[in-house]
C-alpha cells in the first residue's frame, strides 16, 4: 500500500538542513561581534563600556543559539539514526539524504540568461518569478529509501505555471527516479491535494 502521509524522515528533513546551517550562520555573527568588542577595548580615548557590554551580550546569545541549534539538529539526527539502525538501515539513511539532493538539483530551475543585443552587448539576467515559485517547491522534495521501498515527496507549487511546469516535466522526473533507483520498480504517481507521492517496490 503506498505511502501518502508524511514520516518522521520526511517532516524533520529540512528543519535538520535549516539547523545545520543556521548554527554556523549563529556563530559566525558571535565572532564578529566578540571581535567588535576586542576592538572597543582598545579604543581609550572615549569611554565605550555601554557599547562593549552590548556587543559582549549579542556575542554570547549568537553563540548560544548556533550551540542549541547544532545540538538540536544532532538530537533530531540522533532520532532518526536510533530508528533506522532499529527498523532499517544506517546506510539507507545516508542514500536517503545523498538522493534527495540529486533529485533535487535535478527539478532546481535555472534562471534563463537574455542577451540584450545593444552596442554594449550586455548581458541582463531576468529572475523568473515562475521559477522561484517552482523551486520553492522543490527544495521540500524528499527521497526516502527504505529495505524494501522508496517514498518520493514532491510539493505541488501553488502557482498555475509552476504545476504547469511540474506537469511537462513529469515523465522526465519518472524516468530520472527509475534510473537512479534501477532495482525498484514503481507505479503511476499519486496526487493528494498539493502533494505528489512515488512508491517504488523492491524488485
Amino acid at each position: 500500500y503506498p505511502m501518502t502521509t508524511k514520516n518522521y524522515f520526511i517532516r524533520s528533513f529540512n528543519l535538520i538542513l535549516y539547523l545545520f546551517l543556521f548554527a554556523p550562520i549563529c556563530s559566525a555573527f558571535g565572532w564578529l561581534f566578540n571581535y567588535l568588542s576586542v576592538q572597543l577595548t582598545n579604543i581609550t580615548f572615549v569611554n565605550l563600556d555601554t557599547v562593549k557590554s552590548i556587543t559582549d551580550i549579542i556575542s554570547s546569545v549568537c553563540h548560544g543559539f548556533a550551540l542549541i541549534s547544532l545540538l538540536l539538529a544532532l538530537f533530531l539526527v540522533g532520532l532518526e539514526i536510533i530508528q533506522r539502525l532499529k527498523t532499517d538501515s544506517l546506510w539507507n539513511y545516508i542514500q536517503s539524504v545523498y538522493h534527495t539532493f540529486l533529485l533535487r538539483h535535478f527539478l532546481f530551475q535555472r534562471e534563463r540568461v537574455q542577451k540584450i543585443s545593444n552596442l554594449e552587448h550586455q548581458t541582463v539576467t531576468t529572475i523568473n518569478p515562475i521559477h522561484n515559485g517552482f523551486n520553492r517547491a522543490v527544495r521540500k522534495c524528499i527521497v526516502d529509501i527504505r529495505k524494501d521501498t522508496i517514498t518520493i515527496f514532491l510539493k505541488v507549487p501553488r502557482d498555475q505555471q509552476g504545476q504547469k511546469i511540474l506537469k511537462e516535466m513529469e515523465a522526465q522526473l519518472k524516468e530520472e527516479i527509475v534510473s537512479q533507483h534501477a532495482d525498484y520498480y514503481f507505479s503511476s504517481p499519486i496526487r493528494v491535494r498539493n502533494q505528489l507521492w512515488f512508491t517504488g517496490q523492491k524488485r
